[in-house]
């Protein structure tokens, strides 16, 4: 069984300072959309006219027209629902009937429930197009995308033949999931083993058809590619197979999974523990490992700003700005602290049964304890006072919690 994980960092904690500088701040990175995800809005007829990086009933940035012209269901009740249902960061759901469409929501509504289908062949052709030339025009890395020599397509051709991808065809399910296979084995396709931080980091889809191996993220990737020239709707979602190992495949619209390796089979994961990941989620996925890397700020910058709801993402940037220079920084420290604070309940991140339930915990506490010195620096005792409440209340008993509050605390 190939077995492959994506690493859970334990974000490492110092406990001291440089000089002290003019703070930049990061709130670019959190008060807005992605510049994908932009396209998709812009296409989709929303504004975020109060910038707040959201789309607010109410507040005439589109809210209301796209429940009532994409939800599904009968009411309008039923539409918001299916809309406005939230989506999972942390292994949490958050952001459900809020009454705001985060980006994350609107990316996984619009890859579900829009894309490819015929009455919506307008907005599709347009945000495909847009996507597609602004990864090309910014070098973003080609994770779910041909690159312009055709790579990935001539090597599917040789295999299942011209016209495989006639989009007249109409393929079911079944006969996609079969072209799918008989394209990876005829590539000759390997699994690849071990930390892929230590292994450079993923493939971009060109270069794991090239090189013809691939960690189950690389897979899954491909995946949403190929049955995308299908014209079949899907993305990746992973799930915690162990303790050590998180598996990604691509799973349709109707919820069918596509485990090429079968490395998920003899595992017993529920639907609900699945978790869809996005092709923008994915972005962030990719530059988190070649960030950790090469441990460059600007890789994990990125990372943030394709997926800033998780944790592993926000954290790790955290941190290098904390080890760089915490009193530089501690301004940038603290707003993406409180940016993962508003939009993750802390109790059910910890309170949550998962499988590396210990491994979130620590994540929590090392992004608290940044926290707690970034206000003890920029001498917020109101800051130190809030923080210090949540680690009395969540790490009452932990002697490395106790040390900090005694010397960090205001």
């Amino acid at each position: 069984m190939k077995k492959t994980f994506i690493a859970i960092i334990i974000f490492l904690i110092i406990p001291f300072v440089t000089v002290c500088a003019q703070i930049q701040p990061v709130s670019s990175l959190l008060n807005r959309f992605s510049p994908l995800a932009e396209i998709i809005i812009r296409s989709l007829g929303m504004e975020d006219k109060n910038g707040n990086g959201m789309i607010d009933m109410g507040l005439d940035e589109g809210y209301e027209e796209f429940i009532q012209k994409y939800g599904t269901g009968g009411t309008l009740v039923e539409k918001q629902k299916s809309v406005d249902c939230g989506f999972h960061a942390n292994r949490v759901m958050i952001g459900a009937n809020n009454n705001r469409l985060e980006e994350n929501e609107i990316v996984n509504y619009y890859y579900i429930n829009i894309r490819f289908k015929p009455e919506f062949n307008r907005e599709t052709d347009t945000i495909e197009g847009e996507i597609a030339a602004f990864i090309r025009a910014n070098n973003l890395p080609l994770i779910w995308l041909d690159d312009e020599q055709g790579t990935v397509m001539n090597a599917v051709t040789r295999i299942l033949g011209a016209g495989w991808n006639d989009p007249t065809a109409q393929r079911t399910e079944d006969e996609a999931v079969r072209l799918f296979t008989r394209a990876l084995n005829g590539m000759n396709v390997r699994g690849r083993t071990g930390l892929p931080s230590n292994n450079g980091g993923y493939y971009t889809m060109p270069e794991m058809v090239t090189r013809r191996a691939g960690y189950c993220f690389e897979i899954a990737q491909f995946g949403h590619w190929f049955f995308s020239q299908l014209r079949i709707n899907s993305v990746s979602v992973n799930a915690d197979l162990t303790v050590s190992i998180l598996h990604e495949v691509v799973r349709f619209a109707s919820g069918r999974r596509v485990d090429f390796f079968g490395s998920s089979n003899r595992y017993n994961v529920s639907a609900d523990n699945w978790h869809i990941s996005n092709p923008l989620q994915s972005i962030g996925t990719y530059y988190l490992i070649k960030g950790n890397v090469s441990e460059n700020r600007s890789i994990f910058e990125q990372a943030v700003l394709y997926d800033k709801y998780e944790i592993s993402n926000t954290g790790r940037l955290m941190n290098n700005y904390f080890n760089n220079s915490a009193r530089y920084h501690a301004a940038s420290i603290i707003n993406l602290g409180i940016f993962l604070l508003n939009n993750n309940d802390v109790s059910m991140l910890l309170n949550t049964r998962q499988l590396n339930s210990s491994m979130v915990r620590d994540q929590v506490k090392s992004i608290l304890l940044m926290m707690l010195v970034s206000y003890n620096l920029t001498s917020s005792k109101s800051g130190c006072d809030h923080i210090a409440g949540l680690l009395e209340t969540h790490y009452a008993n932990d002697m490395t919690v106790k040390e900090y509050l005694y010397n960090y605390r205001l």
